[in-house]
């Protein structure tokens, strides 16, 4: 894994990749850290916040389904630094707004950003594979879980010490904005794949070819969601684990997922697309059938694998829509990534609703049936000449 990351980090255009994906992430998780404090500050109930955190997946949705066409007409690299730049400020409105709802506006205006900047950076991502002949999505992917574990880390400690949010996410966007300027730009502002640009996009709406890719995103993505929301809360209140092991449960899931995807790309080079993202979705399996055991060290196992399995998935995923729809790759890109975030929308909400009835832990069991489907659609794909 070393030498691998070691070649992506000293490659300065791949650098600069892996950096978009971390700024994403590390701002996303200095907002996540900041959510009790925005409740308490609004004085809104657990219904009301689940509800504004669904204007987010929302607007990030909306954008997917309309943006291919700006990605074309800028270029993936330019697209991806307005779009950082756009987010860096977008970030700051849903911590210091004063009403409830400014909250859900902000936030359905940090989703648009969010998903203008998702796409786009995929795509300069896709763009260097293609360019360059090699493979980079999973190292890249592998900079936003690094990036959820550093900024869920920093703004924890900060809230702790109850440093001031405007001042926390001034400073942050400042720092972000320095590295767009001085890393970002000057390395991915001519990027651009001239096939983008072939013919008009379309709504990104999945095409029958991408069918497949598309559910197999919704049903992993609904599964990601569904596990970093609700990890802590099934060890903590259905196992009856300590805050602190609590925590472990989705650390060890966010770890092990960051793992996996900074040796995805190797693995991808020797064994093939196919057979990784065949291997990782019966570990996944594997790993949420041990999480069914109603025990503390067995469900944290099963966390952990289910991250491990999971880890290459949606990066393999994701360069695949782009290299069938070869006349349009960013819509392409941005038609499987809508249902996949769609997956990742109610992922969460679904097994709230299945906890209701049948007990958190039984609802998990939802999830093992959406990787068992993922796994039986990866059998209809056909082996690539370039896996």
């Amino acid at each position: 894994m070393l030498s691998n990351l070691n070649r992506y980090v000293l490659h300065p255009k791949y650098r600069a990749t892996g950096t978009c994906f971390f700024i994403l992430s590390i701002l996303l998780a200095l907002w996540i850290t900041r959510i009790p404090e925005v409740k308490t500050r609004l004085d809104i109930t657990e219904g009301q916040l689940g509800t504004a955190l669904f204007f987010l997946p929302l607007g990030a949705i909306t954008s997917m389904l309309l943006i291919t066409n700006l990605i074309k007409k800028l270029g993936e690299g330019r697209s991806a630094i307005y779009a950082l730049v756009v987010y860096s400020f977008l970030i700051i409105p849903p911590m210091i707004t004063g009403t409830y709802t400014g909250l859900c506006i902000a936030l359905f205006f940090l989703g648009i950003s969010m998903g203008w900047v998702d796409i786009s950076i995929n795509a300069v991502a896709n763009t260097l594979e293609k360019l360059d002949e090699v493979r980079i999505m999973s190292t890249s992917h592998g900079f936003f879980s690094l990036g959820g574990i550093v900024g869920g880390v920093i703004g924890g400690l900060l809230a702790d010490f109850e440093i001031p949010v405007l001042q926390q996410m001034g400073f942050a966007c400042f720092m972000m904005l320095l590295t767009i300027f001085l890393i970002v730009a000057p390395q991915l502002k001519k990027i651009h794949d001239e096939s983008n640009s072939s013919r008009e996009v379309q709504f990104a709406i999945p095409t029958r070819k991408l069918l497949g890719l598309s559910v197999i995103a919704f049903c992993i993505m609904m599964a990601e969601g569904a596990i970093t929301d609700w990890s802590t809360v099934y060890l903590s209140i259905n196992l009856e684990s300590s805050v602190a092991v609590a925590g472990i449960g989705f650390a060890v899931f966010s770890a092990m997922m960051t793992l996996g995807r900074f040796n995805g790309d190797q693995w991808i080079a020797k064994f093939g697309h196919i057979r990784v993202l065949r291997t990782g979705l019966v570990i996944s399996v594997a790993g949420l059938i041990v999480l069914l055991i109603p025990s503390i060290p067995t469900a944290i196992t099963g966390f952990g694998l289910a991250g491990l399995g999971y880890s290459a998935v949606i990066p393999i995923v994701f360069s695949q829509a782009s290299r069938k729809q070869a006349h349009a790759p960013a819509q392409g890109l941005a038609s499987v990534a809508t249902l996949g975030y769609f997956g990742f929308l109610i992922g969460p909400v679904l097994i709230g609703w299945l906890a209701e009835w049948i007990g958190l832990g039984y609802s998990f069991a939802v999830l093992l049936l959406l990787t068992l489907l993922a796994f039986f659609l990866t059998l209809a794909e056909k082996r690539q000449a370039t896996a």
